[in-house]
């Protein structure tokens, strides 16, 4: 029997982040029995007391790209289904991973479902179809169908919504054009219920735009007794609402969806203008 696999989404960049998130992984996940995969460009680490398999890869260019590194790393893996986690979704309380298995068995029992958001993705109106315990429906044609909340999928799935040259931010806002074709349900957990894998989800995790999120990560250094540089990355807090893209960035963004879904990019241009102008 192939094992399940958790795949940990990092970079060489975030080396430092990657030491608060197996302390407090090991410390409210401890009955973990899945394989660990960490998935980044070229950096070796051993961590104590727990054993993670590193993934590496670089682009033939040698430039990252986040799309097509994510997609050798799923290729590496031979389970059925993956558990989707980031190096800032720090946990802060016990892992439910019989919640996890429940949802690994439904998954087996109905091929037509892509993932399980262990988050909910509260910009839809998603239908409460009562046929998991917990757990709505994603529209059809509902925004970040594709999100990097934690999630298990279905391997082969997750697989072909991802493009070479996606990037994190880019494959959740557009990506998810591509699956409205698609059969496939997405389902979340429910406003209520988001306890399977617990971590600040209001704050965005531990990280914002490259900062650390003090309210998130002092009280974990404290506990663990982490001696992190925080002058390296500074604190984000406060700018979650004060610091807004620049044009230029917006720009570039959208030339980058329509390098990715094409004129499918349309439809998110009327989607944000019929949302500001109230049409």
């Amino acid at each position: 029997m192939i094992e399940n696999i958790i795949v940990i989404n990092t970079c060489d960049a975030y080396e430092d982040v990657w030491e608060l998130f197996f302390c407090a992984f090991q410390e409210y996940w401890p009955e973990c029995n899945y394989k660990i995969v960490l998935n980044t460009e070229n950096k070796q680490k051993i961590f104590n007391n727990i054993d993670v398999h590193i993934h590496n890869f670089n682009s033939p260019n040698g430039k990252d790209a986040w799309g097509l590194r994510l997609k050798q790393t799923l290729k590496a893996c031979e389970s059925k289904y993956v558990v989707m986690l980031y190096d800032d979704f720090i946990l802060e309380d016990r892992v439910d991973q019989e919640k996890i298995i429940n949802c690994m068995k439904w998954l087996n029992d109905n091929p037509d479902i892509a993932v399980f958001y262990f988050s909910n993705i509260s910009v839809n109106k998603n239908t409460n179809d009562n046929r998991f315990e917990n757990f709505e429906l994603i529209p059809r044609k509902g925004d970040y169908k594709l999100n990097s909340a934690p999630a298990i999928w279905r391997r082969e799935r997750l697989l072909e919504f991802i493009e070479d040259n996606d990037t994190p931010w880019a494959w959740e806002f557009f990506g998810s054009y591509r699956t409205y074709r698609s059969t496939d349900l997405f389902y979340c957990v429910k406003k209520a219920h988001e306890d399977i894998y617990p971590y600040n989800y209001a704050m965005g995790g531990a990280i914002y735009r490259g900062k650390w999120v003090g309210k998130v990560v002092l009280p974990l250094m404290k506990k663990f007794n982490l001696q992190i540089d925080l002058n390296q990355r500074g604190l984000a807090d406060g700018l979650q609402q004060k610091n807004k893209r620049s044009l230029v960035w917006k720009l570039k963004f959208f030339l980058l969806g329509f390098k990715m879904i094409r004129f499918g990019i349309l439809l998110y241009v009327y989607r944000i203008a019929r949302k500001r102008f109230s049409i």
